[in-house]
């Protein structure tokens, strides 16, 4: 938005007026007084425009993206290691960081992947477009992401596997929360009671809250709100986020730099830089009016 500040014959008027002021009272003084208020309000208006305008998501979001870009310039993306330690096997599975599923580990979760995919894509989406339908007055964005990679499934079941042995591959697989995810997206002055109308409509629908809700708006490294349900009759575990068209934005702005601090090849000294930057863009964003007053309710 342009901003219209006085130019030198405006402020020459201004001082004019404002040294009239010491002389004698004309026997009409009411427009000398007039002009000296409307300039000084006007003044005052221009200069919380833009400060209101600086300190806006949208006036510092171009500056947090070129911080960014300047973090990569300076910090080249690891090489990603794919080295294993076993064999190479037919039918294994091996990722970053020398992760590895052995052949029938690898079919297990790849038979896990397909009824995931099915489940999310036939029975969780529909109705959670249907639920989008009941209030147009918000959406759900990044549909194009709403499930999850195998790959990424995969590195979650191999290093949930490295921490619990016990566990078999369709174990870890089930407990990955966010298998299927999505966000709902709203206007900062619907927000609060988006996500309290939002809850109860998945209630509604017949999900069920596999975890208290995960109220982050206080947090100085992200800020929305997670919730993750379960779909009861297939069991299958899904994630909604619940975002405001910033927070969304901000979510979208550090994901490269939530998925270095999570590289076990990051060092210790981007490691800071990084978690300083997510501080930087927390920071910018505008907390919706009662957001911080949602309960993590059961």
């Amino acid at each position: 938005m342009g901003i219209e500040r006085l130019d030198e014959g405006d402020a020459s008027a201004v001082d004019h007026d404002r040294r009239a002021a010491d002389m004698p009272a004309p026997a009409f003084q009411y427009e000398t007084r007039d002009r000296e208020t409307y300039y000084a309000e006007y003044q005052a208006a221009v200069e919380a425009e833009y400060r209101a305008a600086s300190e806006s998501w949208d006036g510092v979001a171009p500056q947090l993206r070129d911080a960014w870009a300047d973090h990569e310039k300076k910090w080249p993306s690891p090489e990603r290691q794919r080295e294993s330690s076993q064999p190479d096997t037919p039918g294994a599975w091996s990722g970053d960081g020398g992760r590895y599923l052995d052949p029938e580990a690898n079919a297990e979760v790849d038979r896990g992947c397909e009824r995931i995919h099915e489940v999310g894509e036939q029975v969780i989406t529909p109705a959670l477009k249907q639920i989008e339908a009941q209030d147009p007055e918000r959406k759900l964005v990044g549909l194009e992401h709403h499930i999850k990679e195998p790959d990424r499934l995969k590195e979650k079941v191999a290093r949930a596997l490295e921490e619990q042995p016990e566990l078999t591959p369709k174990q870890a697989l089930s407990g990955v929360p966010d298998a299927v995810r999505f966000t709902l997206c709203y206007s900062d002055d619907r927000y609060a009671a988006g996500v309290t109308a939002d809850v109860d409509r998945l209630r509604m629908r017949g999900f069920e809250l596999a975890k208290s809700l995960k109220n982050s708006w206080d947090s100085d490294q992200y800020k929305g709100i997670n919730s993750q349900w379960r779909e009861p009759e297939t069991g299958q575990h899904f994630e909604v986020q619940f975002h405001t068209e910033a927070s969304f934005e901000a979510k979208q702005l550090t994901h490269k730099a939530y998925e270095r601090i999570r590289n076990t090849q990051t060092s210790d000294a981007e490691l800071e830089e990084l978690e300083g930057f997510q501080r930087q863009v927390c920071a910018k964003i505008p907390i919706p009016p009662g957001a911080t007053e949602i309960q993590d309710c059961p």
